[in-house]
């Protein structure tokens, strides 16, 4: 379902907070200000130079492309919130346009598997679903190369150690970087405890907790069940993982139907069917999002990227926990969205100009605001986590420390996942709607061999 189609390259930007450091993050371009005319040659190459903000002053030309325009493959998502609002900047900084339409997830994905599939050039970069399968298809350019070239990237200034080792190494595919990490993201519950007293620990207490607190137009639980690969089988991945299960096994096989994956679909069916709104079966992320806005969920399970915005909304009313455990095992997906250069893109410099740009540390910091972020710098920053709170960032940052990245990766890394994903979330739908979770895996399973092999 598509929930809104924006065309936004033009909002106006908005200045950033001061960074603990005492540097100031994405000021307003100098160009922005009135100024006197210079009166002499010196005087305006002297302006012109003062146009770089202090946090993006380094050893490359960020005019080199002026006058291109670059087509950003995006969707709906915390993050593009904050390139929403930081784009204008980045057009000031290079003089490069960015076009991009804002789409729902089921929608934007498709759209782009189809253009790149096609052989398109464009998007030029966009926002990577299944790294797998364009990796698998050759559609990401890769990155060691402009990374080392010292026309466009200043290695000292970009710091890409400072991006998590394993974001980072889930964007590698055979030695070779193929797209940089935006965010860094967990399964995490989002409590809202001023109707939850004690947030649960068990998926046990979980449904009991939902169960007492669902009542007139509020509910207890709730999470995705949407029958699209790109959504459900993300927090339904938690269950599975703390259950004992896997999506794939080490061989890139399907292991949809064994007795752990069938338990904990059941589990997750369960509270859906009991404690969630009318018409969850058929939930992607962005209908619970707004359930949870709108003051009629108790509890969600999904991604902390979702912090920021509900702690601007419920401030000391919201929690947020570790995924209950099952049978004593929690083991929370997590997930590291990444942007990318379409392989087949006829501006592929202009594009590592906005990658590396995105990805920066400075942009980065200046993100954490609306989700969170794949660099230690914008964790260390307590003014940027002041939107998500110091103690529930600490929360989160704990959560992720302690997350098992591997049953992740063994299924979304996979060239052939978004086919597996896809039997995996009819199977998940139809079982919330009441049908029988072995048969539904069962079936699953079939599919996906067929997919696989």
């Amino acid at each position: 379902m598509t929930l809104r189609t924006t065309f936004a390259r033009r909002r106006t930007p908005k200045l950033m907070a001061t960074v603990s450091s005492g540097a100031t993050v994405l000021l307003a371009l100098a160009a922005c200000a009135p100024a006197e005319a210079p009166s002499t040659t010196e005087e305006t190459a002297t302006s012109e130079a003062v146009e770089v903000p202090a946090e993006f002053q380094n050893g490359i030309d960020w005019r080199q492309f002026e006058g291109e325009t670059l087509d950003l493959g995006a969707q709906t998502h915390p993050w593009m919130n904050a390139m929403e609002e930081l784009i204008p900047q980045f057009e000031e900084l290079t003089g490069i346009t960015v076009n991009y339409e804002l789409l729902g997830e089921d929608v934007a994905v498709t759209q782009i598997q189809q253009q790149l599939s096609a052989g398109s050039p464009t998007p030029d970069v966009y926002m990577v679903n299944a790294i797998g399968q364009a990796a698998a298809s050759g559609w990401l350019e890769p990155l060691d190369g402009y990374i080392n070239n010292p026309e466009l990237t200043d290695p000292e200034w970009y710091d890409v150690e400072g991006i998590f080792p394993a974001a980072r190494d889930f964007a590698t595919f055979d030695g070779e970087l193929l797209a940089m990490p935006i965010t860094a993201e967990v399964q995490v519950l989002f409590v809202r405890n001023d109707l939850v007293a004690t947030p649960p620990s068990t998926v046990d207490e979980l449904l009991e907790s939902a169960k007492a607190v669902t009542s007139g137009d509020v509910y207890g639980f709730s999470s995705r069940g949407i029958g699209t690969g790109s959504e459900t089988p993300w927090p339904l991945g938690g269950f599975t993982f703390s259950a004992g299960g896997q999506y794939l096994d080490e061989n890139g096989q399907p292991v949809l139907n064994n007795p752990e994956n069938v338990a904990a679909l059941e589990a997750y069916a369960e509270l859906i069917q009991e404690v969630a709104p009318p018409g969850a079966a058929g939930w992607a992320w962005a209908e619970n999002l707004a359930a949870m806005e709108a003051g009629t969920l108790a509890m969600w399970t999904d991604s902390s990227g979702f912090a920021p915005g509900l702690n601007a909304q419920y401030g000391d009313s919201l929690s947020i926990v570790p995924l209950p455990s099952i049978d004593g095992s929690s083991v929370p997906n997590v997930w590291f969205w990444t942007i990318g250069i379409n392989s087949k893109s006829e501006k592929k410099d202009a594009a590592w100009l906005f990658v590396q740009w995105a990805t920066s540390t400075p942009v980065t910091i200046g993100s954490q605001v609306h989700v969170t972020t794949a660099r230690a710098a914008a964790w260390a920053d307590e003014a940027a986590n002041e939107a998500i709170g110091q103690e529930k960032a600490a929360a989160i940052s704990g959560i992720l420390a302690a997350a098992d990245s591997r049953p992740m990766a063994l299924a979304w890394q996979n060239g052939n996942w978004p086919a597996v994903a896809d039997a995996l979330a009819r199977a998940a739908n139809a079982v919330i709607s009441g049908s029988d979770a072995q048969t539904e895996l069962d079936a699953a399973q079939e599919a996906a061999l067929q997919a696989v092999n």
